[in-house]
C-alpha cells in the first residue's frame, strides 16, 4: 500500500511507543486525535503495521534462539522457506541472495529439541545443501527498540518514557519470574492484539480492568512481556533489507555490538556462537546507502576480521506471522 508522510510519522510514533493512545500519537506527529485514529485504522486494516505482545524467551527462560542459515540447490530456497515458516519454532524466515539462500530464527527449549530440529527435521527438506547455525548469547538491540529516525530524537525519547515495557536490552536474569494462569491468559491475548484496551483485555480474561492493567504492567516491568510494532522496512521506504554476519575479535565484540545497536539502520544485532560471532538485520533506503553502511560503519568497527552480507529478496515470516499473501498461496496449493 502507498503511505504518505503522516502515515510514516504515525508508524514512527508506534515504533517508539506501541501502546500510545491516539491523543499521544497526535501530539507527537502534530495532528489531531481523530486523524490519527483514521490513519492508524487504515494502516492496520491493510496489514501495513501491527502491534503485538511477545514473551521475552530469554528473560522468561522459556527458550533460546538460534539463527540458521541454509545454502540451497538452485531454485530450492523459495520452495522450502514456506514450510520452514510453518514451524511453530520459527519467528522469522527470509529468502536471501548472497552466500546463503535462506535464514530463519528458531526458538528451542532444550538441546534435545534443537538436536531434533537440526538433525532430523531440517534434513527432510529437499534441496538443502549446507546449514550454518549461530546461537544467540547476547542481544544488543532488537526490533522492540528499533528507531529508523522517522521522528526527532526528542519526540522518540518522550514516547519511550511512557512505555511500561522494556524497549532496550538487559542482561538475562539468573532466575525467571513465574507466570500465573492469569498472566498466561493476558499474554496470549496481547500476543494477538498488542493495542487491545484494558477494558477489552479484562473482559477477555474475566478480571477487572485495574487487575488486567496491574498484572500486565508488572510483566512488562519484569521484562517478561514486551511490546513490538511490526512493519516491513520497505513500507517506510527502506527498500534494501539485509543480514550481516560478522567475525569480530572476541575482545571487541561488546564494543562493536554497542556501536551497531545505536545505528538507525540496524533493526537488530546480537552476539552469537558459531562461524560468525555478531549477527544482525539492517534496513536502508538504497544500494548506495548499503554501501555507505558497510564501508563507513561496518568497515570501521573495532576488531573486525570478516564481514558477510546477504540481501533479503522476500520476507516469508516476521514476528511469528507468515506473510498473508504467501499463506493464501500455500492454501491454494494444498487444495489443488
Amino acid at each position: 500500500m502507498k503511505i504518505d508522510e503522516l502515515d510514516r510519522l504515525v508508524i514512527g510514533a508506534l515504533l517508539a511507543q506501541p501502546r500510545a493512545t491516539h491523543a499521544v500519537i497526535g501530539q507527537a506527529v502534530r495532528s489531531s486525535e481523530a486523524t490519527v485514529s483514521r490513519r492508524l485504522a487504515r494502516l492496520r486494516r491493510a496489514g501495513a503495521v501491527r502491534v503485538v505482545g511477545a514473551i521475552d524467551s530469554q528473560i522468561s527462560h522459556r527458550a533460546r534462539s538460534v539463527f540458521v542459515r541454509l545454502r540451497c540447490a538452485p531454485g530450492a530456497a523459495d520452495e522450502l522457506a514456506l514450510p520452514l515458516a510453518q514451524w511453530d519454532e520459527t519467528g522469522s524466515v527470509k529468502v536471501l541472495t548472497g552466500s546463503v539462500d535462506c535464514v530463519a530464527e528458531i526458538a528451542y527449549t532444550s538441546n534435545e529439541h534443537l538436536y531434533r530440529l537440526m538433525m532430523h527435521e531440517l534434513p527432510r527438506f529437499d534441496g538443502v545443501m549446507a546449514t550454518f547455525s549461530n546461537q544467540v548469547i547476547r542481544r544488543f538491540s532488537t526490533p522492540h527498540g528499533w528507531n529508523p529516525g522517522l521522528l526527532p530524537d526528542t519526540v522518540v525519547a518522550e514516547l519511550r518514557a511512557e512505555r511500561r515495557d522494556r524497549w532496550s536490552e538487559h542482561p538475562e536474569p539468573d532466575e525467571a519470574a513465574p507466570l500465573s494462569e492469569l498472566d498466561e491468559h493476558l499474554v496470549a491475548v496481547l500476543i494477538d492484539d498488542g493495542r487491545i484496551s484494558w477494558q477489552d483485555l479484562a473482559a477477555r480474561c474475566g478480571v477487572t480492568p485495574s487487575t488486567a492493567r496491574r498484572r500486565t504492567e508488572t510483566l512488562m516491568a519484569q521484562g517478561v512481556l514486551r511490546m513490538r510494532t511490526v512493519v516491513e522496512p520497505e513500507v517506510l521506504g527502506l527498500t534494501v533489507n539485509a543480514f550481516v554476519w560478522l567475525t569480530i575479535n572476541p575482545t571487541k565484540i561488546g564494543l562493536a555490538g554497542e556501536i551497531l545497536a545505536r545505528h538507525r539502520s540496524v533493526v537488530m544485532i546480537a552476539a552469537t556462537t558459531g562461524d560468525r560471532n555478531l549477527c544482525g538485520e539492517i534496513a536502508v533506503a538504497s544500494d548506495s546507502a548499503l554501501y555507505e553502511f558497510l564501508s563507513e560503519t561496518v568497515g570501521h568497527l573495532p576488531g573486525l576480521i570478516h564481514a558477510d552480507v546477504a540481501v533479503a529478496l522476500r520476507t516469508v515470516k516476521r514476528a511469528g506471522m507468515i506473510d498473508p499473501d504467501l499463506r493464501t498461496t500455500a492454501g491454494s496449493r494444498s487444495g489443488s
